[in-house]
């Protein structure tokens, strides 16, 4: 009796065994491992790297109008893994040709009323993606989303929080533009208690590791489709569950769950993974789960813009100062200029015609800021009106191509709504047609949309240098907030930071505004630390008589898409120090975001060009430039939020 009782112990044993091992998946290169299963009828998926659990359980399930995918769950089938290899190349991007390498699954799921849900899994060696496919032939609607995902206590958060709708200047919440809680407790409540914006960056401390792991979460592949979604505030006990938009953002008549037609494919939630912080800002993942959702129609440029705004503001947007803008954007051979706001009622569109064709003649191409429109809030700047119709906007695009207009910014969007994503990728296809590249200011965080929409650039979604210059907080802030941002929001997309202001105060007279709190080399460093296919300078014409021609020569040269990216050093808060090559040259800059000098020793034996040009802080608070031999130890002294740049 006890053999049989034994026996049957053991099979049950290999039976509950080989069950699991059926529903394991594995990355290419084996150290990742997730794994479905169900518990009391919910479905869940456990995720570790080498063994250590990386999110200890992620929930999931979907309720729709069709059918609630959230319980009283069967596990019926789990597809056998798929290996699956693509090459792509991108222009706007920190790499050019990506090659990526992974295994998918897809789980399907019956409930209760005999309806089924797929959850299609893939695992790369940078981390874990999964979406809900659903079937079905009429339109659905989500009623609530069941994902969470469970975090150990043990790890710590580098999180932006979600803005509360119609708050701050105009009633223009959320556009993404806070500071981070940096290296807080999972169980931190943001400021105004909506959760945290994607991406969100972990630091897990293991006992079986000396270092710590990090992982990164966000989602990808969200268009008119369906809405952005973030973190809600975790519990108590460290669940973040997924929040959909807040019910008063964009109109408050516009829905807070997305419609969709059968059979759908929801946006990838992803799961960014490694044992450095290397395999988090080196990852392409946001870009290998999407596909063109259409093809270029034209050759669109990446490029550096010369900007007066930042600094002199809207006083500025004239016909005779921006004609110095693109002066100096031609002499520093950027492709840009950009006109900011009022310039339909500064400026006008007839002589905006003859700035135009003024441009040409120094080989720059001009980019016009736009209102998206502001019936959401109570931002007046203008020209409104222009880019919410589709008619009006397909009417003034072409009028922007006649003239040879190369470029929009559209600003001052209201959330993460389905409406709101729809005008997103209106105005995208909608200047496909005629030669318009994209950028977006306050905004949502992109979501692959670099690889779906060719002619978008770069958007904002960041606090960027421009509240530097409202006021003297945010400026004492930025030198930290600069370190973080490489780790977090910009590894994900391009940013529009807006970066490198040289005067010493952020005024728009001489002497006046906030005291800027870094060193000159430590904004010269940030068109290489910051990656976006438009890098909008804050530069003004005096500096290039104020600064030594190195400086210029720097500016001239330094790149801002790249055939290759690499974090050399860093932590987020305190130091970035990236190396980026286009063609066979490499830029290499630091900057330190701590307050105290620090030395920092690099290894450069991966450049092979012989020497580097070296810009960095003299001791008397001035500018050097000097030449460095690459090779494995090379040190360097940083002053405090100071930096340097190589090329």
């Amino acid at each position: 009796m006890k053999k049989i009782l034994s026996l049957t112990l053991l099979m049950l044993f290999f039976v509950v065994l080989s069950s699991f091992s059926k529903n394991v998946l594995t990355s290419p290169d084996t150290r990742l491992k997730s794994s479905v299963y169900i518990k009391q009828g919910k479905p869940f998926c456990k995720l570790t790297m080498d063994g250590t659990p990386i999110v200890n359980e992620i929930s999931l399930g979907i309720k729709l109008t069709t059918g609630d995918f959230t319980s009283d769950l069967k596990l019926v089938e789990s597809s056998k893994p798929n290996f699956s290899e693509d090459n792509y190349n991108l222009t706007v991007s920190k790499i050019r040709d990506i090659k990526t390498k992974a295994n998918t699954s897809v789980y399907t799921f019956i409930n209760s009323a005999g309806k089924k849900i797929k959850i299609e899994f893939r695992l790369a060696n940078d981390g874990l993606d999964f979406r809900y496919l659903i079937d079905g032939n009429s339109k659905a609607t989500v009623l609530e989303e069941a994902t969470a995902f469970q975090i150990s206590k043990n790890a710590s958060g580098f999180l932006h929080p979600m803005s509360k709708a119609h708050t701050s200047w105009a009633r223009t919440n959320p556009s993404y533009e806070e500071n981070y809680a940096v290296d807080v407790p999972v169980t931190t409540v943001s400021k105004d208690k909506q959760g945290w914006c994607f991406p969100a960056l972990f630091k897990l401390s293991s006992k079986a590791s000396k270092s710590p792991y990090w992982f990164m979460l966000s989602e990808t592949g969200t268009d008119g489709n369906y809405c952005g979604t973030h973190l809600a505030d975790a519990t108590t006990e460290g669940l973040f569950k997924i929040a959909y938009p807040e019910a008063e953002q964009n109109l408050g008549t516009d829905p807070v769950y997305p419609t969709f037609m059968l059979p759908f494919a929801t946006p990838w939630r992803m799961i960014v993974v490694g044992d450095n912080l290397k395999k988090i800002v080196e990852s392409t993942m946001a870009t290998d789960l999407v596909k063109p959702k259409y093809k270029a129609k034209y050759n669109y440029k990446p490029g550096k813009a010369s900007w007066s705004w930042l600094v002199l503001k809207d006083n500025n947007t004239t016909y005779e100062v921006q004609r110095q803008f693109i002066d100096m954007a031609a002499q520093l051979k950027f492709e840009y200029c950009l006109i900011d706001a009022l310039w339909d009622t500064k400026i006008g569109r007839e002589r905006m015609k003859e700035l135009a064709d003024y441009a040409k003649t120094k080989n720059v191409s001009l980019i016009l800021w736009y209102n998206s429109n502001g019936k959401w809030n109570d931002a007046n700047q203008t020209p409104k009106d222009k880019m919410d119709t589709r008619d009006i906007r397909r009417e003034e695009m072409k009028w922007m191509q006649s003239i040879g207009v190369k470029g929009i910014k559209v600003d001052f969007f209201g959330g993460d709504k389905q409406a709101t994503m729809k005008l997103y990728e209106d105005i995208l296809t909608d200047a496909n047609d005629f030669d318009i590249t994209v950028n977006f200011h306050g905004t949502t965080l992109p979501r692959g949309w670099e690889r779906m929409y060719p002619n978008f650039v770069t958007a904002e979604a960041v606090k960027g240098m421009e509240f530097c210059t409202f006021g003297q907080e945010a400026e004492n802030l930025r030198p930290q907030h600069a370190c973080v941002l490489p780790f977090v929001r910009n590894a994900v997309a391009p940013m529009d930071f807006t970066p490198l202001i040289l005067n010493p105060t952020l005024g728009e007279k001489k002497g006046s505004g906030p005291v800027r709190r870094t060193t000159d080399a430590f904004e010269l460093a940030l068109p290489v630390i910051f990656f976006s296919g438009v890098q909008h300078l804050g530069l003004v014409p005096q500096n290039l008589q104020d600064y030594p021609p190195f400086v210029a020569n720097y500016l001239s040269a330094v790149p801002n898409v790249w055939d290759e990216t690499r974090l050399i050093d860093g932590y987020p808060g305190k130091l970035v120090v990236m190396a980026r090559r286009s063609g066979a040259h490499w830029f290499v800059a630091a900057i330190n975001g701590e307050n105290s000098d620090k030395a920092i020793t690099l290894d450069l034996s991966f450049i092979k060009e012989k020497q580097l040009n070296c810009i960095t802080d003299s001791p008397d608070g001035k500018l050097t430039d000097s030449i460095i031999v690459p090779g494995k130890s090379v040190t360097f002294k940083l002053k405090a939020h100071g930096g340097l740049v190589m090329y």
